[in-house]
C-alpha cells in the first residue's frame, strides 16, 4: 500500500484546520510519502473554519482515533467515535472562546474481517472503477440535503459548504449522521483518493480523474497538481490530498 499526502494550509490563514491521519502518524500542514503493507487508519478531517478552534478540533480527534483498538464490529467503531465526540464537546468547552470547536471526519478502518468507512460531514472518499472515479461518500450539506428531497431550487440558491454533520459545535447533535458501514466488500480497488472541500469544492470530478489518470506524472506530482490547480481556480480554503495506491 503506497500513500502519497499533502495536508496544506490555506492561503493567508494561520493555522491549518485540516488533519489526516494514516496509520499512528498525524498530518497538520505537511506533505509526504509512506509505503506499507498494512495501515489500521487512513483518515482525514477538516476543521470548521467558520468556529474558533478548527485546527484544535480536527487535531483533538484524530490523536484519539490514533489509540482505538480497531478489531469492533460497526455498531462498537461508531460508539467510540461517539465517545471521542464526547471527549471534544468536554475538551472545546476548557479552551477560552472555542466551546463550539467543530471538524468533519471520514475515515477508512483496516482489520482482520475487512474495512469499515465511517463518515460526518463533507470531506470525501473516491475509488478508481476501472477508468473512473466513484464518490463512496455522501455529502452531508444543506445543498445535498435539498437535492435528495427534490427541492433543486432551494438547493440551487443555499449556501453549498453548509455542513449537516460534524463532531463536535458544542453538542452531540452534530455526530448524529456518522455513519459507519462496511466498504470494499469484493476486494479493495488499486486506488483511494480522500479530499478536503479545498478541493473537491475546486476541482469537478473529470479534472480529478484527468490529473489521477495523468501519465508521467509520480504520486507526489499528481497530489501537489490537485492542490496547485485548486488554488490556481482561486481557492483559499485548507486543502487536503491522500492518494492510496494498493
Amino acid at each position: 500500500m503506497k500513500i502519497t499526502y499533502n495536508v496544506s494550509k490555506g492561503i493567508n490563514k494561520e493555522k491549518c484546520d485540516d488533519c489526516a491521519l494514516i496509520g499512528s502518524t498525524v498530518i497538520n500542514n505537511e506533505s509526504g510519502f509512506v509505503e506499507v503493507e498494512y495501515t489500521n487508519h487512513i483518515c482525514i478531517g477538516d476543521g470548521v473554519g467558520g468556529n474558533a478552534g478548527g485546527n484544535e478540533a480536527s487535531i483533538f480527534v484524530m490523536q484519539n482515533i490514533a489509540n482505538l483498538n480497531l478489531d469492533y464490529s460497526n455498531d462498537q467503531l461508531r460508539a467510540n467515535l461517539l465517545n471521542i465526540n464526547d471527549m471534544l464537546v468536554i475538551y472545546a468547552k476548557s479552551v477560552s472562546g472555542h466551546a463550539n470547536m467543530a471538524t468533519t471526519f471520514t475515515g477508512l478502518f483496516f482489520d482482520k474481517n475487512g474495512v469499515k468507512i465511517a463518515h460526518c460531514g463533507n470531506t470525501r472518499v473516491y475509488a478508481l472503477q476501472g477508468n473512473f472515479l466513484k464518490q463512496i461518500t455522501l455529502d452531508q450539506t444543506l445543498y445535498q440535503w435539498l437535492v435528495s428531497i427534490g427541492n433543486i431550487d432551494a438547493a440551487e440558491g443555499c449556501n453549498r459548504n453548509e455542513i449537516r454533520g460534524a463532531f463536535g459545535g458544542g453538542s452531540s447533535k452534530y455526530v448524529d449522521l456518522l455513519s459507519v458501514d462496511n466498504v470494499f466488500e469484493k476486494g479493495l480497488p488499486p486506488l483511494i483518493l480522500l479530499t478536503s472541500d479545498g478541493i473537491h469544492d475546486s476541482l469537478d470530478i473529470d479534472e480529478i480523474e484527468d490529473i489521477v489518470a495523468e501519465a508521467g506524472l509520480s504520486s507526489k506530482e499528481k497530489v501537489n497538481k490537485m492542490i496547485d490547480t485548486a488554488v490556481g481556480k482561486g481557492t483559499q480554503d485548507d486543502c487536503t490530498v491522500i492518494l492510496v495506491q494498493i
